[in-house]
């Protein structure tokens, strides 16, 4: 086994703020909370890739009769990916001052940013088309 050197990638799995439905939390992410992250031109410089993985209640329902397993409700209303050539790359956005300024008040709009988790990801590829 062998990890990638070439890029590394953080997950954040999301939590909405108490009060939110998940309709409205998914809204705001990928519009407003969006545009905000993705005008940083620290965001710019250093990330090369950025997604939103939004949930699905209606995919999650036809998943669990379509296999035939149950599936619990998740606590996660979504996560983000940030991919960037180190770890040092994603760290440099997050401790920028212009980050600090807009990105993280504007968060507290719409995450319940004490149950959020993050994942540092070093990758192994195994399939790739």
């Amino acid at each position: 086994m062998s990890y990638r050197t070439d890029r590394v990638r953080l997950v954040s799995l999301f939590k909405r703020k108490p009060g939110m439905t998940r309709e409205e939390f998914q809204k705001y992410w990928a519009s407003t909370h969006r545009e905000i992250f993705t005008s940083l031109e620290i965001t710019k410089k250093n990330l090369l890739k950025y997604e939103q993985a939004h949930t699905s209640d209606a995919a999650l329902k036809q998943m669990a009769e379509a296999s035939g397993v149950p599936m619990a409700d998740s606590e996660w209303d979504g996560m983000a990916i940030f991919e960037a050539e180190s770890y040092d790359k994603i760290l440099e956005i997050f401790q920028s001052e212009e980050y600090q300024k807009t990105v993280n008040p504007d968060a507290d709009k719409f995450l319940d940013r004490p149950k959020c988790q993050l994942l540092p990801l070093s990758l192994v590829t195994v399939i790739d088309k």
